[in-house]
């Protein structure tokens, strides 16, 4: 009996004593794939190519986009394509077309820049803002459209294959602002709308109804990232932005993944796939699973492998 007590407590420790080891190699693994993950994200999202500029201002400055040409000579431009050419004014702002960029994103395909907002005032002061790139599209996920003003209304305008498609919104205050509220955009001084996909070569307009009875306020319309923009009934008189961020997705190529494969100019390098799921023009690049890093790059995808020697001494 004691002889079996004695085993019995003799296996319970050694129960005790695996438990423990496993929880620690369980632990071990987690840091480890969290430092790959934090390496891969850090070096490999934000390359560039050798020789050019990767960063502008705090911006990273990843593959396919790039400044001008690369500083290595025979090397060639920084970007996939000339629709990637970015600027660097003055070392501090990364400039698209007439955007400033504030982010770019590999694995969603999307980049952040301020937009200009569009005004009009009093028929004496219009401004009209607008992007022209059939490769950008506004993020119909990650967006809102918002007309601000009293007897107010703002377009959305989109022209693809020769086609232009619309949304907008309006608002209306009859000359009582009494019933507007701060922090509600449904349509009394201000409204939004959702943003209908695929909408590229945009431009947005803002006026007001002819027979306004709120002669002294202007009209604004932008495209926004969602949850940016809070409104508050100041602005119905002093409109306190120029510029607001804005999400939009961007691909690769004109052509579709099944067209692209085998071309030289095809984009997805070493250890991943093509993707052109709801893109309606060109496509994207994905790591294939396992891998991470910047699918565009030269180099590829990284492998995460875990190599340990572990032994239990039970």
């Amino acid at each position: 009996m004691l002889q079996r007590n004695a085993r019995n407590e003799s296996m319970e420790i050694n129960t005790m004593k695996l438990n423990t080891n496993l929880a620690q190699l369980c632990t071990i693994l987690i840091v480890i794939v969290s430092k790959a993950r934090v390496f891969a994200s850090d070096e490999s999202f934000s390359s560039s190519l050798p020789g050019c500029k990767n960063t502008c201002g705090n911006v990273k400055i990843p593959y396919p986009f790039g400044i001008s040409n690369s500083s290595i000579p025979n090397q060639g431009p920084c970007s996939l394509e000339p629709k990637f050419n970015l600027k660097c004014k003055n070392d501090a702002k990364l400039i698209f077309g007439n955007l400033q960029v504030s982010n770019i994103n590999i694995l969603e395909g999307q980049l952040e820049s301020l937009f200009l907002v569009s005004g009009y005032c009093n028929s004496t002061n219009y401004i009209r803002s607008g992007l022209n790139s059939p490769a950008f599209t506004i993020s119909s996920k990650k967006n809102k459209f918002v007309t601000v003003g009293c007897d107010s209304y703002g377009y959305l305008n989109s022209v693809y294959n020769k086609e232009t498609y619309s949304t907008g919104c309006l608002t209306r205050c009859n000359g009582n602002r009494n019933r507007i509220e701060n922090g509600t955009c449904s349509g009394i001084g201000c409204c939004q709308v959702d943003i209908p996909p695929m909408m590229r070569n945009i431009s947005v307009e803002a006026s007001d109804f002819s027979n306004s009875t709120d002669s002294l306020g202007c009209s604004y319309s932008f495209v926004v990232k969602d949850g940016f923009y809070n409104f508050s009934i100041s602005h119905l008189d002093n409109f306190p932005y120029e510029r607001l961020p804005m999400i939009l997705d961007w691909s690769v190529g004109s052509k579709n993944c099944k067209a692209s494969k085998g071309e030289d100019d095809y984009a997805c390098n070493k250890n991943s796939y093509c993707d052109d799921k709801d893109i309606d023009f060109g496509y994207r690049c994905k790591c294939k699973e396992g891998y991470e890093g910047n699918p565009y790059h030269p180099d590829g995808c990284i492998g995460i492998f875990l190599i340990l020697n572990i032994n239990l001494f039970v």
